[in-house]
């Protein structure tokens, strides 16, 4: 059993692959798909997608603590059982809705000359108070804790954004800096690699 399986009926219904010309109903069949990816995304607790609706499994190398980047090979635009796919241009405008509405954040980095999303299934300032919340029952307030930590640390297993990857992490921890409840720690090269929740 695949994922796509655990995916709703309205996936299989062919009216959604084709972009509807009245735009009251476009725009539900965009939120359609927008609820199809963070359910989907969730569901596999994958964070990236690529433009063409593949999703991107972020490895951490526990030993060198470099990551390295799997794609999955069916899209999650194209469905093969009803044979049918999305146009391009149509995908394009799904991803400036979830990017506008901050359901998706795209990366700086692009795969194979994809674009790549990050997938927010919660918004950014949930996402923070979420990891506030970890500092406070973790009991870490005034203490430096590592992206590595927050994002793979045995600490964090069970909480929502374990497995978040380190650049997102920061995006979320910079809306705590931003109420002056935290502070960013960088390396000698502007990366973030740690944070002091007060």
């Amino acid at each position: 059993m695949s994922a796509f399986d655990e995916l709703p009926k309205v996936y299989y219904f062919p009216p959604l692959y084709t972009r509807q010309v009245n735009s009251l109903i476009r725009r539900q069949q965009i939120d359609t798909w927008i609820d199809l990816i963070l359910q989907y995304a969730k569901s596999m607790n994958c964070w990236m997608m690529t433009s063409e609706g593949n999703l991107i499994q972020t490895k951490i190398d526990e030993l060198t603590g470099s990551d390295s980047n799997a794609i999955e090979k069916k899209s999650l635009f194209v469905n093969e059982t009803i044979q049918r796919s999305i146009p391009h241009t149509f995908v394009e405008e799904i991803w400036t809705h979830m990017v506008e509405n901050g359901k998706a954040i795209r990366t700086e980095h692009d795969i194979e000359s994809n674009s790549v999303y990050y997938i927010m299934w919660k918004g950014v300032d949930l996402w923070s108070s979420v990891i506030l919340q970890w500092f406070e029952t973790a009991v870490k307030l005034n203490q430096v804790v590592t992206l590595y930590e927050l994002s793979q640390g045995d600490e964090t297993i069970g909480w929502d954004f374990h497995g978040m990857p380190e650049p997102l992490l920061a995006k979320c921890i910079k809306s705590l800096c931003d109420r002056q409840r935290a502070t960013i720690m960088k390396d000698e090269y502007g990366k973030p690699v740690g944070v002091k929740v007060i």
